[in-house]
């Protein structure tokens, strides 16, 4: 009986500790994927409760704009402690707090990481042409003109047409020799998953102009592949529309 009821005591001293010791953490931006989609991601593969404050627009550039340390968002803040910023910074802390960034595959993790970095870069032209043209040398004004329109969706054909299965082969590839089901060896996802997950699936949400909701299913393994982590707790029921979406 002293024997069960030590255990008890331990058992229930170790339960108020990790509850004592689990942070307190707020993850700002606006109320859309983006940049902070891969750090919420993360947050909620591992389990960990967050609060995932939504920035309204209109109040971004005169009110919390200044107060973040370099004017940009998503910033976090944990346990009241002062901003943390840049998405990857977060991406990789959150991925320690939990077992989505473990040491062993830290090569196979940053080796996929940078790949979806390359897709994305090579799709970013197209996609700030039309939300800031100057900095392509274009008036503000551009992507209302009919020269502007037929640029954008130029641009956004050619890279559905040549660049993206380009870069699903390579994704595909990768699947394949980790032999797992995950970017990374293993059966278990990293926050390489949380990073390609929604940056792929944001083709097939129907929000962006000459981008067809199915063009990834060239590549079935791809979109099994994102039906599978948002089969995952939590993940699916976030998203109502695109590939693996739950949310009613």
């Amino acid at each position: 009986l002293l024997q069960l009821i030590t255990l008890s005591f331990i058992f229930n001293f170790i339960s108020v500790s990790a509850l004592r010791t689990m942070p307190s953490i707020k993850l700002s931006y606006f109320g859309i994927e983006a940049a902070a989609e891969p750090v919420r991601l993360a947050l909620v593969v591992s389990g960990i409760e967050f609060e995932d404050h939504h920035v309204p627009f209109p109040d971004w550039r005169e009110k919390v704009k200044p107060t973040t340390p370099y004017g940009q968002l998503p910033v976090m803040s944990i346990d009241g402690g002062p901003m943390k910023t840049q998405s990857g910074a977060m991406l990789r802390y959150v991925g320690t707090m939990g077992d989505l960034y473990p040491r062993e595959k830290t090569y196979e993790i940053e080796e996929a990481i940078g790949l979806i970095q390359d897709m994305d870069r090579a799709w970013g032209p197209c996609l700030m042409i039309g939300m800031k043209p100057e900095s392509f040398g274009y008036p503000a004004d551009f992507p209302k003109t009919e020269e502007g329109q037929k640029l954008i969706e130029t641009m956004r054909k050619k890279f559905v047409a040549t660049d993206l299965p380009m870069y699903l082969g390579f994704i595909s590839g990768m699947l394949k020799s980790s032999g797992g089901g995950w970017l990374a060896p293993g059966d278990k996802p990293t926050i390489a998953d949380c990073f390609a997950v929604p940056n792929l699936r944001k083709f097939t949400r129907g929000h962006i102009d000459h981008v067809p909701t199915d063009c990834l299913d060239s590549h079935p393994e791809i979109v099994e592949y994102i039906k599978r982590f948002c089969d995952l707790p939590g993940v699916g029921e976030r998203y109502s529309n695109g590939i693996g979406a739950k949310k009613v």
